[in-house]
Formats: C-alpha cells, sequence, structure tokens
C-alpha cells in the first residue's frame, strides 16, 4: 500500500481531470472496500484526480488509516454524500467530470444527473461481481436513460469478457517479498498484536453471522487435529456464543484465545484494508466474505471458501456455483466434490449431515497438497488475465500511466 500510496502521491496534479466515484454503504466493508479500491486503482492507472462522494465516511474510516488518507489527498479525495441541497452547493465548487462511475447501481443525486447533462461524461454502473455467463453478454453494454445519457454497465468477473478485476501492477512483487522474509512476516504480526507462533494449520475466518458456524465448529473438533482459527471481526464469536458453543466470557477482547480440544480460536484486530493481504500471505487457508475480500483470496491463491452476502430467494447460491464450476472445472474430483458440498453448506444451501460433514473435512484435508495445487494454479490464470484497469483503458481508449 505504501508504494501505491506514493506513486498516486507523485503523480497526482492539480490541472488534471476528475472522475466521481459514487458509493452508498449497505455491507460496510463490502461496500467500502470495493469503492475505495476502485478510486485507488483509477488514481493510479489514470491521469486523473478521483473524487469519492459516499455516504457514511466514518464506515470508511475504518477501513483507511487517517494516514492513509491523507497521504493520497491530492489524487483520492472524498466528498461526504449527504442532502441533495449540500450536494449541490458542493457542485458549484468542482470542475466537471470526465467519468461517472455508480456503485452498485446506487441512484446518483438529482443535481449530479443535471450536471452531467451540461458536461456528458461516461457514466459506468459498477455492479457486483459475478461470474454468471448473463454479466459477459451484458458486459459496457449501453442503457439509454431518460435524460438522453447512456449509462455503461461494468460487471467485474473471472471471464476474460467480463469487466475484469481490481488488482494492483505491483501485487506479485509485494506479496513474494513478503513471503519470501520471515522478518516482515514477525515485523507484521508484532505491528498488529498477532500471536507469532500457531498450532496446526492457521485458517483466517472473516465472514458473516451464522448459525452454521456451530456446526463447523463442531467439525473441525471432530477432526481431531490441530488447527488455529484467526477470527477477524466480531460476527463468528457472536454467533459462536448464541450458539452456547463458547463460554460467554471467551472471545471478548482482541487478543482473546479460547481452546475446545485441538481447535484454538484466537480474536484477532480488525486490520485497515492496506493489511488484509497480509493475513492471507500468513494463513494457510481462508474464509473470506463479501466482495473484496474474495477477490484478495483469488490473488493470494491459497486454499479458500467464500462466505457470499446473502439475497433474497438465495439469489447468492447462483453467483456461489457460478464461480465455483468455473473455477474447480479442472480440479480432481474429490477437492471439488468437497469444495462445492461444504461451500453450499456454509451459505445457506444443500445442509449437510454432522457426519458427512466431518468426512468431507477429511477428505480435503487427505487431498490438502492437491487442493493447495489447484488454489495456486487457478490462481496463477486469472494474474494472467488483463486487469479491470487494463479492460477499462481499452474500453475508454485512453493509455495507462
Amino acid at each position: 500500500m505504501q508504494q501505491q500510496i506514493s506513486r498516486v502521491s507523485s503523480s497526482s496534479k492539480c490541472t488534471a481531470d476528475e472522475v466521481w466515484v459514487f458509493v452508498r454503504v449497505i455491507d460496510n466493508w463490502g461496500d467500502v472496500g470495493v469503492g475505495w479500491r476502485l478510486c485507488m486503482q483509477l488514481a493510479c492507472s489514470f491521469p486523473w484526480r478521483v473524487r469519492l462522494w459516499i455516504d457514511d465516511v466514518a464506515a470508511l474510516g475504518k477501513l483507511v488509516l487517517a494516514a492513509e488518507l491523507a497521504a493520497v489527498q491530492d489524487a483520492v479525495m472524498v466528498e461526504k454524500w449527504s442532502d441533495e441541497d449540500s450536494v449541490s452547493l458542493r457542485l458549484a465548487q468542482l470542475a466537471d467530470p470526465v467519468m461517472v462511475i455508480e456503485t452498485f447501481g446506487c441512484d446518483l443525486p438529482s443535481p449530479v444527473l443535471r450536471r452531467m447533462q451540461q458536461c456528458q461524461p461516461l457514466w459506468l454502473n459498477w455492479e457486483y461481481l459475478t461470474a454468471e455467463d448473463w454479466a459477459v453478454d451484458l458486459q459496457a453494454m449501453p442503457s439509454l436513460q431518460g435524460n438522453g445519457l447512456a449509462k455503461y454497465f461494468w460487471f467485474m468477473g473471472i471471464d476474460q469478457q467480463s469487466g475484469g478485476l481490481l488488482r494492483e501492477a505491483n501485487y506479485l512483487s509485494r506479496r513474494n517479498e513478503f513471503l519470501q522474509q520471515p522478518c516482515l512476516q514477525q515485523a507484521f504480526k508484532q505491528q498488529y498484536g498477532l500471536p507469532l507462533e500457531h498450532v496446526g494449520q492457521l485458517w483466517l475466518i472473516f465472514a458473516y453471522t451464522s448459525e452454521r458456524w456451530a456446526q463447523w465448529l463442531s467439525m473441525w473438533r471432530g477432526a481431531n487435529e490441530p488447527i488455529t482459527l484467526w477470527l477477524a471481526g466480531h460476527e463468528v464469536v457472536d454467533s459462536l456464543r448464541a450458539a452456547g458453543v463458547i463460554a460467554a466470557d471467551a472471545l471478548q477482547q482482541v487478543g482473546d484465545t479460547f481452546e475446545l480440544e485441538q481447535v484454538t480460536m484466537v480474536r484477532i484486530p480488525f486490520v485497515p484494508q492496506s493489511a488484509f493481504d497480509n493475513l492471507l500471505w500468513l494463513a494457510d487457508g481462508a474464509i473470506v466474505r463479501g466482495e473484496d475480500s474474495f477477490v484478495r483470496a483469488l490473488w493470494a491463491g491459497l486454499p479458500f471458501l467464500w462466505h457470499i452476502y446473502q439475497q433474497e430467494e438465495a439469489v447468492h447460491l447462483q453467483k456461489l456455483d457460478a464461480y465455483w464450476h468455473k473455477a474447480s472445472i479442472n480440479w480432481p474430483a474429490s477437492v471439488r466434490e468437497a469444495v462445492l458440498a461444504l461451500s453450499a453448506d456454509l451459505n445457506g444451501g444443500e445442509h449437510l449431515s454432522e457426519s458427512l460433514r466431518l468426512r468431507l473435512w477429511q477428505n480435503l484435508r487427505s487431498e490438502w497438497q492437491n487442493w493447495v495445487n489447484a488454489a495456486s494454479t487457478w490462481s496463477d490464470s486469472l494474474h494472467l488475465h488483463s486487469s479491470a484497469m487494463e479492460r477499462l483503458a481499452r474500453f475508454r481508449q485512453i493509455p495507462l500511466k
């Protein structure tokens, strides 16, 4: 992140054209995470200043350190998206944008729409990531709006014909440097108060509240193998406490540890977005939530499961299945079967019996190296694809920095 910040700050100019990005916060970490990373990528990749309009600045402050915000303030500026009168007053002080991006279908303020009719910027609706085939068909398709402007739909995804994924140009070099230097790993652990050692496999768990966690804890206990779970956030802990499977006073504070047989659970601190990659690089496996964390797990190339944001009428399961069926198509059959079944079980799909859940987990453990190899190979193949910014550059016909 520091290398990225330096690049943005040194190359920004006050006379640069502006891109406006609008974010409404629904799922705090997902919406803010994608919105901020998109802004950083735009500022790093193009000769534009980026203005982030967000309705929950406090949520952004939890993901991005004040020092990081200050370091990029000339390239990425944050605006409070409040009532339309306030937006109108602010617009009177700003130059016209060359591009306006509304994230996840949020409705733009009326004053912004009126301004767009005058200056005719490129208008993108940056949609939720999906591996479903229909999204490829709609990628970058224009939709004529009632005000006469065309809005283009941008679908991030894993397919070559999709809108791509957000990835920093120096991601692989940063990952390799961290993995090859134990001193960097220890310094990172010390900086964030993480345990310096662990027992058994290390799994990072950053997930939503769910009744399934009690059943999964039972699975890990039944596997009778040492495993350490780094629990990020409070949701999994709250779920376990509500189910009565951990003591009421357990894992109350960051740094607390709780052991059940060979399962060691550690309540780890919430780290800024810029440090999340490092957590993944330290782990043997992960369960991640939302969209931004999912993409970072893809880039990390480790075995993981996706605790996807649940939607009405189980629409999220279609998105989940579309991803895993494409990702695992060339995986060993036993690994593929276990991952698909456990993924469905975790996300509210087909509910597994206790014995079958345990057997599938044990199958994955016995096939561990095959899963590691499959996840790494899949990640490597995605790294060969062009990034979302590279695809946007081709679509906009503008050179990258």
